[in-house]
């Protein structure tokens, strides 16, 4: 499979970086880029604003349904301002809030529904409403939900301008430390106002450091100035391609994008594809330092390497594609992007890479040009004769090493609260606090009991008081649906309403209201709000997780197993990279929890960091064991290993830390989701990179040595490595 697989595709390859047809190549590509993108919206463009993470069929998304069907207020999204001075608000200061809230009244916000709650409502009034000795109050709003990026942004600016207008300063961006009036916008409006606005610009913030971090780390890999522009120029353009067809797919509701899955997409394909880049361009310049003939060398080059990059990009689209099996909306959303992505790009670097190579040829490379006997063979260095002298030490060292690491994961805590993703400085978060320390972080958003039925007629509102967390509990409203009598209970618990301790109180809360109905048939308890959104979420990741994650590893088991052709193999390639990821989820938190301060990782993030870190780390393992296999066709196993490491080790280890280093970009934007997800991938990568492929994995294969193919039998000398070339000369040095 190895072999005709990979002799099909470096044909393909080869083709396309043909005398004639590597220019045509070239203008394809061109052509290909621009008019998608004239033609098409960006994925950027057609991002949907705060799409839903839970399917209809959740508890709490039936209940939010059946109160707005009893109670109204279907497509709207509450928001908060909250005006707030430190020694209390002055009758002046209320004076003219009941002025500025006339004024909104009169001239609505942008997507505001009707009128402020408390617009009409003179000084006096307002100051019965102060909370907290008098320092703050509360204005609720309603607004459409549907708002997208640029209505959020318009709505922060006629909020920031009436302000000013009522008050001569934009209440907005005081600080509230000074002890004069300021206003937070807050509520879930707030928070998707805020997040909105994090993300504005983020694909060209992001475009333009990984850009240039990618350009950095190339010309000191290589110290030259045309080497680093091909890798960019390939993933350049692929991604130009992939961005327009998932915009075509979002148009067409084929697909839902948000903001977060296009930035992490940006430094997923950057990554990746300088990494399949980076393999054709080593094998390229080993075989110069062969060959005379450039162009025979480019066809010896993608022989060699044309399988793995297909493979190792195959493994990482079947990975991401199994999160289409997810339900929580969030990872459901990154399967086609992401999986489109990377294959765009290893299509680039088998096709549009090669034909920039057999036209620049050997000038690709300036200063340092590779001939023939004038590239020195790669330096062994102290790695490879101690991996290869003592692999018990190395095997015991690294495995203590890595599950010292993993047992931290145990005490990894994780978290759905919109809230605390945000950075300090956000709007919403500093009204939410100011809320919370005026009424209790409990009455700012109460969970909503509902019970429809016969039973919708008993009074639960003492039963509710005696469940656990239990603050405060309205008394009922009542309506019916289709017929069906419905009650609904606003539940103040005493605990955060967005924090897991919230959420562990639903159960006892959902319990109480059931003790309380009796036997009353045909009676059913719904929960509604944040909290048991929160609830809904955490379920169906922890059920994502147990289907995604046996599909991901049996499906890269068996694409080992055909590409490699050995069971043996794909188990320890399996083994160690799970080993790797739980080390490097226990580094991870490590990082942010102990060093950073961050309280808890982001909810589903353990389950794509699984994904993206399996599917990335066989990459590196299907780089070097190709190759070892390659190897092994023409030496023994021990030195097949030691060849195997020497001819892959530079080009993998520049590889590590580009891959690194661009999943570092997203930890520049200041939101916690990407925080997490950044400082995880970053050291989940060179974890991989220098212990995993650098000690365990030669040192587990060397230990095995020929059982390590099975059931393959190789024998010395019974079938050439692909891309040997015509010499059997030492490997180059990638740098």
């Amino acid at each position: 499979m190895e072999g005709r697989g990979a002799r099909a595709l470096a044909k393909v390859a080869g083709i396309v970086a043909g005398a004639r047809a590597r220019y045509l190549t070239i203008v394809l590509w061109l052509a290909l880029a621009a008019v998608l993108s004239l033609a098409l919206p960006a994925a950027s463009k057609m991002e949907a604003p705060n799409p839903s993470n839970l399917p209809a069929s959740s508890q709490s998304v039936v209940a939010a349904a059946l109160q707005q069907r009893a109670f109204g207020g279907g497509n709207q999204t509450p928001g908060i301002l909250v005006f707030y001075a430190r020694h209390g608000l002055s009758a002046h200061e209320l004076t003219a809030v009941a002025g500025y809230l006339r004024a909104t009244a009169r001239k609505p916000l942008p997507g505001e529904v009707g009128k402020p709650a408390l617009a009409g409502l003179t000084a006096p009034a307002l100051a019965a409403l102060l909370k907290a000795h008098g320092t703050t109050l509360a204005v609720p709003m309603l607004f459409h939900t549907t708002a997208d990026a640029k209505e959020l942004a318009a709505l922060l600016r006629a909020l920031g301008g009436g302000l000013k207008g009522s008050f001569g300063a934009n209440l907005l961006r005081l600080p509230a430390r000074k002890g004069a009036l300021v206003a937070r916008f807050t509520g879930p409006m707030g928070i998707a106002a805020d997040t909105s606005g994090l993300f504005g610009n983020a694909d060209v913030t992001l475009l333009a450091g990984t850009t240039l971090l990618i350009l950095l780390l190339l010309v000191l890999i290589y110290r030259s100035p045309i080497l680093p522009l091909i890798p960019l120029l390939g993933v350049g353009f692929s991604y130009l391609v992939t961005t327009a067809l998932l915009g075509a797919l979002a148009k067409v509701h084929a697909i839902v994008i948000d903001a977060e899955t296009v930035s992490i997409m940006t430094v997923l394909m950057f990554g990746a594809g300088t990494d399949y880049t980076l393999l054709v361009v080593a094998r390229y310049r080993e075989q110069l330092g062969r060959l005379d003939d450039h162009r025979a060398a480019l066809r010896a080059a993608l022989a060699g390497s044309a399988g793995a990059v297909a493979m190792s990009a195959g493994t990482v689209m079947l990975a991401l594609l199994a999160l289409l099996l997810s339900q929580y909306g969030a990872e459901h959303r990154f399967a086609v992007p992401f999986a489109l992505g990377v294959g765009m790009t290893a299509l680039a670097s088998l096709t549009l890479v090669p034909a920039i190579l057999a036209v620049l040829g050997r000038r690709a490379f300036y200063p340092r040009i590779p001939r023939p006997g004038a590239i020195k063979a790669a330096r062994p260095g102290w790695l490879v004769p101690f991996v290869t002298r003592r692999p018990w030490a190395v095997l015991v060292g690294a495995t203590v090493l890595l599950g010292a690491l993993a047992s931290f994961v145990p005490g990894i805590q994780t978290s759905f609260d919109l809230l605390s993703a945000l950075p300090q400085s956000a709007q919403s978060l500093q009204g939410y606090s100011l809320l919370a320390r005026a009424e209790g972080a409990g009455a700012l958003s109460p969970v909503t009991v509902l019970v429809r039925g016969p039973g919708a007629s008993s009074n639960l509102r003492q039963a509710l008081l005696r469940a656990a967390d239990v603050k405060a509990v309205s008394e009922p409203r009542v309506a019916a649906v289709h017929g069906t009598p419905l009650a609904a209970y606003a539940v103040t618990l005493t605990e955060d309403p967005l924090s897991n301790a919230a959420v562990a109180a639903l159960p006892g809360l959902a319990g109480a209201a059931r003790a309380g109905l009796g036997t009353s048939p045909g009676t059913s308890v719904y929960l509604s709000g944040p909290t048991a959104q929160n609830a809904d979420s955490a379920a169906l990741v922890a059920r994502d997780t147990r289907v995604v994650i046996p599909v991901v590893l049996v499906a890269i088991a068996l694409l080992l197993l055909l590409y490699l052709g050995s069971l043996v193999a794909a188990a320890y390639l399996i083994a160690t990279v799970v080993l790797s990821f739980a080390a490097s989820l226990g580094l991870g938190w490590i990082v942010l929890h102990d060093v950073i301060g961050v309280p808890s990782l982001a909810g589903g993030l353990v389950l794509y960091a699984f994904v993206f870190l399996v599917a990335l780390g066989e990459d590196y393992n299907i780089f070097m064991v190709s190759r070892i296999w390659q190897e092994r066709a023409l030496r023994p196993m021990d030195a097949a290993v030691a060849q195997g490491m020497l001819a892959t080790g530079s080009v993998i280890t520049a590889a590590g830390l580009i891959l690194a280093g661009t999943f570092t970009v997203l930890t520049a934007l200041p939101l916690q989701i990407l925080l997490d997800f950044g400082v995880v991938a970053a050291v989940g990568v060179l974890v991989d990179t220098f212990v995993v492929r650098s000690a365990l994995v030669p040192a587990i294969t060397l230990l095995l040595g020929d059982r390590a193919m099975w059931p393959r039998r190789p024998t010395i000398g019974e079938a050439r490595p692909i891309g040997a070339g015509q010499a059997n000369a030492g490997p180059s040095e990638a740098g």
